[in-house]
């Protein structure tokens, strides 16, 4: 059943997304006269077949994926110089037919988005919390400033009403840095605010510096052969409270640990909605903190538990690129460069700056902020404000990350991920959590879609765009054996990059990882 799930999750969720921009290609060229030749809801041969006017429509064996062709789109091909051909179509009129392609997409997201906000569904609470980092030091949140403290239960921001935490991200997001009323319930008690959002230097986004309450933290991974794997304790299990102390921030739970160190500690957890404890003794550590290079924010930090050293005896571990081949080894090599600044790389991981070491009490996990939900609901006109927005605020998210993984800020290998990895993750939303968060999923693939085929890389949308808008500028088209390196360059980057994300999504398979552990 599991395994139908993750195949049926894959299939409908790209060959969907797929379909639609697909489909805005087909749509856009016909509204410019440009005929095409076949559309086709998978590649391959077709199964099912019909020609409908000009255009044969057919379905392939695995409808996965797809394709429109054009008459005239194949530059080797002979044309008669018909305004349906697709080169043979003035520049403008192509731009036409190939921007449908991503608009659709957006469309289809924002669609998405409109429906389920109608419908419902489980989002992140206005109760809101302020991490501590946040209440003192160089940023300190402009809520806190204005008087707002975890707990509080933001109800409504200028006189609009507050149900979620996307309707405070929206509301900050329109105030265009405008200073806001907030009016929100503590304990109880209401009260009213005047809060200031902050915008960060060159952006037009602006943060009040909240986020959303959390009344865990989710275990995201579990240490091999550590504390938490040996008592029970699973990825995706949400800890609730440490000896009767709830927990809300990560650092709730270390600081717990920390202060408890040589004693049994019991720890309330949820899995799947049931409660569920285990009792266990925290294993001291010793934890390698990193400060970065200049130009790089916060810390990098790692364990130098039993997985680690497993890590050295593989081979997976270098200081100033020599390979260490013990832990006694790496332990000398890191006392030499306390002084200094010194490069770690553990795996595809790589840590830079001076190296300080501390000893914590750790229980071999992998954790994350669980936010509390509320089922929510929208009217028309509040629905589609929202649906706007949240694309938006995706977009800009991707934005940042594609400019942090060419900074190296980010893993290439652990945060690009290609079609199986994205099959994967459909199939865990689509089994683990519903088909609200499923239909969610795909909103924000179809957004994806249409970020990616924008972009100029030679051969896809985004540079077809660019080289018919010179075209169009220059009253004459790039020279065809310009034209042809420049696609063919494009087509071998992009095999290349298939290639690469296909392996890697394959290498990151926990059946494939287990392997060769």
């Amino acid at each position: 059943m599991m395994t139908l799930t993750y195949i049926l999750g894959a299939l409908v969720l790209l060959g969907l997304c797929i379909f639609v921009h697909e489909l805005g290609h087909l749509l856009g060229g016909r509204m410019v006269g440009i005929k095409a030749r076949v559309f086709s809801m998978g590649y391959g041969k077709g199964v099912l077949k019909k020609k409908i006017g000009e255009t044969t429509y057919q379905v392939t064996l695995i409808p996965l994926g797809g394709y429109c062709q054009f008459y005239g789109e194949d530059p080797s091909e002979k044309r008669s110089g018909e305004g349906f051909e697709f080169l043979s179509a003035h520049p403008l009129k192509r731009i036409v037919t190939v921007a449908m392609g991503p608009i659709f997409n957006l469309i289809f997201g924002i669609v998405l988005f409109y429906t389920m906000n109608l419908v419902g569904y489980n989002k992140e609470t206005s109760r809101i919390m302020i991490p501590p980092e946040m209440t003192s030091g160089e940023y300190v949140s402009p809520a806190y400033t204005a008087g707002l403290r975890t707990g509080d239960i933001i109800t409504g921001i200028n006189g609009n009403d507050i149900k979620a935490f996307t309707d405070i991200q929206t509301e900050v997001f329109f105030s265009d840095g405008k200073e806001l009323q907030v009016s929100i319930d503590r304990n109880g008690e209401h009260k009213v605010f005047s809060v200031k959002p902050r915008g960060d230097a060159g952006e037009s986004r602006f943060t009040i510096g909240v986020m959303p309450h959390a009344s865990g933290i989710t275990v995201t991974r579990t240490v091999k052969g550590g504390p938490a794997e040996i008592t029970g304790i699973a990825a995706g299990d949400v800890i609730t409270k440490v000896d009767k102390v709830d927990i809300h921030y990560p650092s709730d739970f270390s600081d717990y640990l920390q202060n408890n160190i040589g004693r049994d500690v019991t720890i309330n957890y949820l899995r799947k909605g049931e409660e569920r404890s285990a009792v266990i003794k925290p294993a001291l550590s010793e934890i390698y903190m990193i400060a970065q290079e200049t130009g790089k924010k916060g810390m990098q930090s790692f364990a130098g538990n039993e997985e680690f050293k497993k890590t050295i005896e593989a081979g997976g571990v270098r200081v100033d690129g020599k390979p260490i081949k013990t832990y006694g080894e790496f332990l000398s090599d890191v006392e030499k460069s306390k002084e200094r600044n010194v490069i770690i790389d553990v795996k595809d991981a790589r840590y830079e700056g001076k190296i300080e070491i501390a000893k914590k009490a750790m229980i071999g996990i992998e954790i994350g902020v669980s936010f509390d939900m509320v089922h929510v609901q929208y009217g028309a006109l509040e629905g589609l404000k929202q649906a706007i927005i949240e694309p938006w605020d995706f977009i800009v998210v991707n934005l940042k990350g594609f400019g942090m993984l060419f900074s190296g800020e980010l893993n290439v290998r652990e945060n690009l991920s290609g079609p199986i990895r994205i099959a994967k993750i459909a199939g865990d939303v689509l089994y683990e959590r519903g088909i609200a968060d499923f239909i969610l999923l795909m909103a924000r693939i179809s957004i994806i879609l249409m970020f990616m085929n924008l972009l100029p890389i030679p051969a896809v949308d985004g540079s077809h765009i660019l080289f018919y808008t010179i075209e169009a500028l220059r009253g004459k088209p790039i020279k065809e054996s310009i034209m042809v390196k420049i696609q063919t360059f494009g087509i071998l980057f992009l095999i290349v990059l298939g290639v690469f994300v296909i392996v890697n999504d394959i290498s990151m398979l926990p059946v494939v990882q287990n392997l060769f552990k």
